[in-house]
């Protein structure tokens, strides 16, 4: 059975997740699993196969494995393999003006400056000393390497690689519930917009992404909560009725919940970083 992943960026300030991983040979990565950020796998040493989209990708220290929005995918190392597993934040994407989920972009590259950009964004992610400006210049790589990806391997309007009906009406659901979880949403208003019965949506939803409606709906409303927190521009019940939550308490217990403390506690922290 394939997974819906979400995504929890470490740094609400960085619009990226970043993992280096090493694996013996023959080894496989878990199960298929799909999500709505762009994946690039990096080889860094030894070679793999990426599993899922149109065909096998395989991949070698100099080329990268682009996973597209939506992809159900999973790597198996051949020699073993050590790679770094580079996501990238799709909001940050729409903040500067385009969208990945309307871009398909080449399975295969080999390109060396960009891959001497990956190199440069793990350099400063991993970097043990925090060096001056690190998230603007972390920042500033991941544009660039967006805009060279876009230029030389997207293709604007070229559609999906084909779902299932309900596939789909899942993967759309998602992202309308991420465009207006700043408001009340519920269950019966998501399940009519793509086309499906309250109980059965209810229960596809759940079986695909692992999440109830309401537990999918606040998660996002947290990752959303942690970027307004950390920017310290609003107050406390301000950010929560930016997100969609309905009264402080509720945002607050729910916050503890999900990210593990208070959202005065994060804002706190956040200043420290």
């Amino acid at each position: 059975m394939s997974k819906y992943e979400t995504h929890r960026m470490k740094d609400p300030r960085l619009p990226l997740i970043l993992h280096r991983f090493t694996y013996r040979p023959h080894h496989r990565l878990g199960l298929e699993n799909w999500h709505e950020n762009i994946e690039l796998f990096v080889p860094i040493r030894g070679s793999g196969v990426v599993m899922g989209g149109e065909l096998p990708i395989s991949v070698t220290v100099g080329e990268i494995a682009v996973i597209n929005t939506g992809c159900l995918h999973t790597m198996l190392s051949e020699e073993g393999i050590s790679f770094y597993c580079l996501i990238i934040d799709r909001s940050f994407c729409i903040a500067n003006h385009f969208d990945t989920n309307a871009i398909r972009f080449d399975s295969w590259v080999r390109d060396e400056e960009l891959y001497a950009l990956i190199e440069q964004i793990a350099d400063e992610y991993f970097s043990e000393e925090e060096s001056l400006y690190r998230v603007q210049a972390i920042r500033a790589l991941v544009l660039h390497l967006m805009v060279l990806l876009c230029r030389r391997y997207g293709h604007v309007g070229q559609t999906p690689l084909s779902d299932s009906r309900l596939l789909a009406s899942i993967k759309y659901a998602i992202g309308y519930i991420r465009a207006e979880s700043h408001r009340d949403l519920s269950l019966d208003e998501v399940a009519m917009h793509v086309g499906l019965s309250k109980f059965y949506f209810a229960r596809e939803f759940r079986r695909i992404t692992g999440y109830t409606f309401v537990a999918y709906v606040n998660q996002i409303r947290c990752e959303k909560a942690k970027t307004l927190l950390a920017e310290d521009q609003m107050t406390v019940g301000e950010v929560a009725r930016a997100c969609g939550f309905a009264n402080q308490s509720y945002f607050s217990r729910t916050f503890l919940r999900l990210v593990g403390e208070l959202p005065s506690a994060y804002r706190t922290k956040s200043k420290d970083v």
